[in-house]
């Protein structure tokens, strides 16, 4: 109780220095956790937010999801793939992992492809319509004006003058087996 009195003295009167000082503490528990997000995602294969925020747990830092993802935001992690998974990598790590874009070869992680006028709408697995997606912005193809991507749904803007069949066919060389799955 004495020390409760003591704390709340304090905090009256030097209102702006227990301010400061709590500031400092979460300032410096951030860079702690984003220096352990970084050593963990570094060492080895962290394939979803779940997966990092147990072994951060093991690390004995707790962290809600929405923190956790403004987290991998603000240190640049980015979502890659080796063929074998999705995996977090840091920027500008170079990974032999990495599948080069022109070479994915598979359409494993789309279910399917539909035309709807100048828009294709490709369903991926859940978690995957980002990758993919930027996959088809990284690709640059002439055809495409733009992708927008949420959980497991891409809608793909066609330019003007592109037919679906060229469409499905450009899509086709970036995705091995995409033909299969075309609704339309």
């Amino acid at each position: 109780m004495k020390k409760n009195i003591e704390n709340e003295y304090k905090l009256k009167k030097y209102p702006y220095i227990c301010i400061c000082f709590e500031y400092l503490l979460k300032v410096k528990g951030k860079q702690e956790r984003h220096r352990i997000i970084k050593e963990v995602v570094g060492s080895g294969k962290v394939a979803s937010q779940e997966d990092l925020a147990a072994l951060l747990e093991s690390r004995g830092i707790e962290v809600a999801q929405a923190t956790l993802s403004r987290d991998i935001r603000d240190l640049g992690i980015t979502k890659l793939h080796d063929g074998t998974g999705y995996f977090y990598s840091l920027p500008g790590a170079s990974s032999s992992r990495v599948i080069p874009f022109g070479t994915i070869g598979s359409s494993v992680s789309i279910t399917s492809l539909e035309f709807a006028g100048q828009l294709a709408v490709l369903k991926t697995m859940p978690g995957h319509a980002n990758m993919v997606a930027a996959i088809i912005d990284a690709s640059s193809l002439a055809g495409v004006a733009g992708t927008i991507a949420g959980d497991d749904t891409i809608m793909l803007v066609i330019r003007d003058g592109v037919s679906r069949d060229s469409m499905a066919k450009t899509l086709g060389t970036l995705f091995a087996g995409l033909e299969n799955k075309r609704l339309n």
